[in-house]
């Protein structure tokens, strides 16, 4: 999760030093034979001690362009069944999201979005929010969108400015129709931002064994993973909530102040039906939903009301 390059550095120096204790392990004392850590174990995921991570139903990964181009085909193989994918900073998109996005789901992986905040007041959050869900439209997303909350930048602000700023992104992200979640190191959770105060979902980033906090749903348990088709090291993320059961496929969602249908997480066009009044998403504006006007469609007048109902 971290973007800093010398941050990327230090992970591969982890790494090395872990294959280097290993192997001096392994030639002093006989191994026995289990699961590598955050992997499946007599059908449930193991930690760095072998012992069974209690309610982890799914194995992800968070992703940026520190990773470089990803074979997510081989990654789904790896039992890889999400991953959280850096959309950038306000305004500024990670170069590899849009290739990450669509090869992930392509590849059958369910994908959410994380956005880095630099927000140090709420109109700031709020535009932060407003820019995910903006970007997020054009992109199947069948994860939440997290608000990233890391940054030094941030760091002087009191705990209830922090905590004010967290609701006002997930609030924001919410009222568009996307389901919000809040990333946060374990300091983050428990100093910075008052938790007590936050009714969302918290992507929680302990590293070792320890993965319980209050609402959490999602477990970053270390940042030295190795997965097949990332080259290097990569965060790895067990969920302990069936998001599928959480987040709709299809249904509405209220963008900049206009209405878009998704159908299998994907913005569609033309005309729906939903609830029995048929609608229509036109392709010429990018799926925004007709209302309140007349509109020739294929030769044909058509009235509209106020709520997009075809009259």
């Amino acid at each position: 999760m971290r973007g800093e390059e010398k941050m990327q550095y230090r992970k591969r120096m982890r790494t090395l030093w872990a294959a280097v204790s290993a192997a001096v392990f392994c030639a002093s004392a006989p191994m026995t034979v289990q699961a590598a850590a955050f992997e499946k174990e007599n059908g449930q995921y193991v930690n760095a001690e072998g012992t069974a991570v209690e309610g982890a139903l799914f194995r992800g990964v968070s992703v940026s362009k520190y990773q470089g181009e990803i074979d997510w085909a081989a990654a789904a193989a790896d039992d890889v069944s999400f991953a959280m994918i850096r959309m950038g900073y306000l305004d500024s998109l990670d170069p590899t999201f849009d290739a990450n996005m669509r090869e992930a789901a392509a590849s059958g992986i369910q994908t959410g979005v994380y956005l880095y905040s630099q927000a140090l007041d709420v109109d700031r959050a709020v535009k932060e929010a407003q820019f995910a869900v903006r970007t997020a439209k054009d992109y199947r997303v069948s994860y939440p969108i997290a608000m990233d909350v890391e940054s030094a930048y941030i760091s002087g602000l009191s705990r209830q400015e922090l905590t004010d700023i967290v609701n006002a992104f997930c609030r924001t992200v919410e009222e568009a129709g996307y389901h919000p979640v809040v990333f946060g190191y374990n300091d983050w959770l428990v100093n910075k931002m008052d938790t007590s105060q936050i009714p969302y979902d918290i992507w929680y980033a302990r590293y070792g064994t320890v993965n319980t906090y209050p609402n959490r749903t999602i477990w970053q348990c270390t940042d030295s993973g190795t997965v097949d088709g990332i080259e290097g090291p990569v965060c790895l993320e067990l969920a302990f909530t069936d998001y599928s059961q959480v987040i709709s496929p299809e249904g509405f969602k209220k963008i900049d102040g206009s209405w878009y249908y998704f159908k299998d997480y994907a913005k569609t066009d033309g005309w729906v039906q939903a609830n029995g009044v048929w609608y229509y998403l036109d392709p010429e504006d990018g799926g925004r939903m007709v209302s309140d006007c007349w509109k020739e469609i294929d030769g044909q007048m058509y009235q509209f009301d106020a709520s997009g109902a075809m009259l």
